[in-house]
């Protein structure tokens, strides 16, 4: 029996819920699972195809076997999976939780573990180390979570309709190299900064309130830290917004910007200017216009 795995893209943060708060979007990776054979045969075809391993050491595979031992199994000796990727490789857009949510769903799926969401996300949270990807691809729509003792709280919120667009320029920012960019203590005038905004910012994404958006997709936590080590991205960050753009906030960790946009229309200034900057930098960044995604993984029988 062939199984579906499905899980969407992520961007996490949204300027001032660092490692708290996360967006499912409406971009999918695939992946096809069935028992067959005495070997692991894995194919990948689409974004970042030729740098993942095709072994035993493939996000995916670790996570499945890491989901059958928490629930004292043993994953089948042969497994076929073929991988359609579409979520841009290591850009800020939730790629390495994506690869995390499938080994866990897929495992789920061959070893017929009843799906328990708070226990997938749990065992996710662990692998990555923090939920705010995690927490919305499992789930869809907005999440905020918290880690407390050890287990995930999490919540959906309400979130309206927004148009979004997320740019991606071509270059390499590991998450590792982006968390040690950051300071190891802050002022508590930018704890205050982003604790207040965090608040109004999910009031205003659940109300679709732009100007309340504009005002508290801010940070002082991460932010000031990290785009400064992007090329381009200070300048394409105001080259969006002087060509109308509502907001902007850098995707996760970057490079990516994710830009939240008045309506559809703007979509063309915005990013010829976003591209622009990027471009003056020496970076080619692409476009992808992506809705939200209210649903996260999911599990199908093909």
């Amino acid at each position: 029996m062939r199984n579906l795995i499905r899980v969407p893209a992520t961007t996490a943060n949204l300027g001032p819920g660092f490692d708290c708060l996360g967006l499912a979007l409406d971009l999918w990776n695939d992946v096809e699972v069935e028992a067959v054979g005495n070997k692991l045969s894995m194919t990948v075809e689409g974004e970042g195809a030729n740098e993942v391993p095709l072994d035993s050491s493939n996000t995916i595979y670790k996570a499945m076997v890491t989901y059958a031992q928490r629930h004292h199994k043993s994953l089948p000796k042969g497994i076929q999976m073929h991988c359609r990727n579409r979520i841009p490789f290591g850009a800020g857009l939730g790629s390495s939780a994506a690869a995390i949510v499938s080994g866990i769903l897929a495992a789920s799926a061959l070893l017929d573990i009843p799906q328990d969401v708070a226990d997938q996300l749990d065992c996710a949270t662990q692998i990555e180390g923090h939920p705010d990807n995690v927490g919305p691809c499992l789930m869809g729509g907005l999440v905020a979570a918290i880690v407390n003792d050890q287990k995930v709280v999490a919540r959906k919120l309400e979130v309206a309709s927004l148009s979004l667009m997320v740019v991606v320029p071509d270059f390499h920012f590991p998450t590792k190299a982006a968390r040690a960019a950051l300071p190891t203590e802050l002022a508590r005038k930018d704890a205050i900064y982003n604790l207040g905004r965090l608040a109004l910012l999910t009031n205003a994404m659940g109300r679709g309130d732009l100007d309340l958006l504009a005002d508290t997709m801010q940070d002082k936590l991460h932010q000031p830290y990290r785009i400064p080590a992007i090329p381009g991205a200070a300048d394409a960050i105001n080259a969006a917004t002087q060509n109308g753009a509502a907001a902007v906030a850098l995707s996760g960790a970057g490079p990516s910007l994710l830009i939240v946009l008045h309506n559809d229309s703007e979509r063309t200034k915005v990013g010829n200017a976003v591209q622009t900057a990027f471009k003056a930098a020496g970076l080619v960044a692409r476009i992808f216009t992506p809705t939200i995604a209210l649903s996260g993984g999911s599990i199908s029988v093909i």
